[in-house]
């Protein structure tokens, strides 16, 4: 009998499978005022409705390690502007669940997680994104909100967000967690020369991360060191359009990011914060030039506002923008975003949330006369 009951404990947890689906539909539009607009809503002044899709494949085969898939289609340009002359391209109003497929199912994720231990935890994989391998995301502003920008904890240099074949491992105790990772964007091609895992031509992401989080609040700061001319860079929907030029013209990028973040024990009156900051340098020609950038945000939420379940937010920030070029003040200066949000429980599956977005100076090279820009969408989001 209890060589029956030893195999039978044995063998008790089977191999399991979940299925987690979400879809995002987004109607919505964008408005320009002052210098440049006319240009602007030529080409990005239409009213849109478009789609994410995402299914999430969650297995176990020992009820501790995860194997991750995520399927992925959608029809969302995300970015604003075609080329225009004198305004270029935009993607500050680029939504977070955003992604253009082409209406073609695409594998957006592929990892496999594993302890070691009571303490430490190893993911990696072919398609792994640099947050899956953190122990902590430093945010309580929700991840699923509109503006990109506002979901990369005020510092999208250090949380590139890069995805590629790579590998990282966490200890955690208790609410202290230390991570490093690695990955390659083009990690599945084996020409040294422009791509590849630890060669010359690798467009690799490596971060580390401390962080001190108990339960309604955390600290956070990561270290990212990237490649800039083989394809990580910043990306369009996290700075200012010098910003993101520069990014992709040194060699390598080193980013700090500082957060912090605080949850109420009961919903009321009070929010929960969540703030960050971010600064990337840049290095250009073999360290003879360079250029330093900066980011912020602030992003607050109410939960259960006016009914149980309903939610209002409010983010304002500094997308990525140049400080300064060589160690000159670089004049051109920033311009600020703005986010306001309720979002409707209108079922345990389904959302409704209408968002305003503003930005101040989406084109920095234009003067205090400059353009500014308005976006109005409504998300429904279904989650199965």
């Amino acid at each position: 009998l209890e060589a029956r009951v030893g195999e039978l404990e044995a063998t008790q947890f089977s191999t399991t499978t979940k299925l987690k689906g979400v879809t995002n539909w987004v109607f919505g539009a964008v408005k320009a005022h002052g210098r440049g607009s006319d240009e602007f809503e030529a080409h990005s002044g239409g009213t849109s409705f478009s789609y994410n899709l995402a299914l999430n494949l969650e297995t176990s085969f020992t009820g501790k390690d995860l194997l991750y898939t995520r399927l992925r289609a959608g029809n969302m340009a995300n970015v604003y502007g075609s080329g225009v002359e004198g305004i270029g391209r935009s993607g500050l109003f680029a939504q977070e669940y955003g992604i253009d497929t082409g209406n073609t199912v695409i594998v957006n994720r592929l990892y496999y997680s594993f302890p070691i231990g009571e303490e430490f935890t190893v993911v990696g994989g072919p398609m792994v994104r640099m947050d899956d391998m953190l122990p902590v995301w430093p945010s309580a502003y929700p991840s699923d909100m509109t503006y990109d920008f506002f979901t990369y904890a005020g510092a999208p240099g250090a949380y590139n967000l890069a995805l590629g074949a790579g590998a990282g491992v966490y200890w955690k105790s208790n609410d202290f967690s230390v991570s490093t990772s690695y990955l390659s964007v083009n990690g599945n091609e084996s020409d040294p020369n422009s791509a590849g895992i630890g060669t010359d031509g690798s467009a690799f992401s490596a971060t580390t991360q401390i962080a001190y989080a108990p339960e309604n609040w955390g600290i956070a700061a990561a270290y990212t060191k990237a490649s800039s001319d083989n394809g990580v860079g910043l990306y369009i929907g996290n700075g200012n359009l010098q910003a993101v030029g520069a990014s992709y013209l040194g060699a390598q990028s080193n980013s700090v990011g500082l957060s912090a973040w605080w949850t109420p024990e009961d919903s009321g009156w009070v929010p929960s914060i969540s703030a960050g900051y971010g600064g990337t340098w840049l290095s250009y020609d073999d360290g003879d030039d360079s250029a330093y950038t900066n980011s912020w945000y602030v992003g607050l939420e109410w939960d259960d506002v006016f009914l149980e379940g309903n939610s209002f937010g409010m983010a304002v920030g500094q997308p990525t923008y140049v400080v300064s070029i060589d160690d000159d003040a670089y004049d051109e200066g920033a311009g600020y975003a703005w986010e306001f949000f309720y979002k409707f429980q209108v079922t345990d599956n389904i959302t409704v949330t209408p968002a305003i977005h503003y930005l101040s100076k989406p084109f920095p090279s234009q003067n205090s006369n400059g353009m500014n820009a308005m976006s109005g969408l409504v998300k429904t989001t279904f989650k199965f």
